[in-house]
């Protein structure tokens, strides 16, 4: 997993860190803290009636996406 870039809501107190990869082998998650939410990337991200943050991880995605053979070559 590659660092791509952070969010700091500061009205919401609320920190978000997104990374980029690539899963060569099945892993197990564990931690109850944060579910994780795993998504095709064909979604429409930018639909807020689905995703939260007015728009901001069809953003993220969208960075993915541009980085894409940066960050995924590995």
């Amino acid at each position: 997993m590659h660092h791509l870039m952070d969010f700091r809501y500061y009205l919401q107190n609320c920190y978000v860190e997104v990374y980029v990869g690539k899963l060569t082998r099945e892993v197990v998650v564990s931690g109850e803290e944060n579910e994780l939410y795993w998504s095709d990337l064909n979604q429409d991200f930018f639909d807020m009636t689905l995703f939260a943050g007015e728009g901001n991880i069809g953003h993220m995605i969208e960075q993915v996406k541009l980085s894409h053979s940066l960050w995924l070559a590995d």
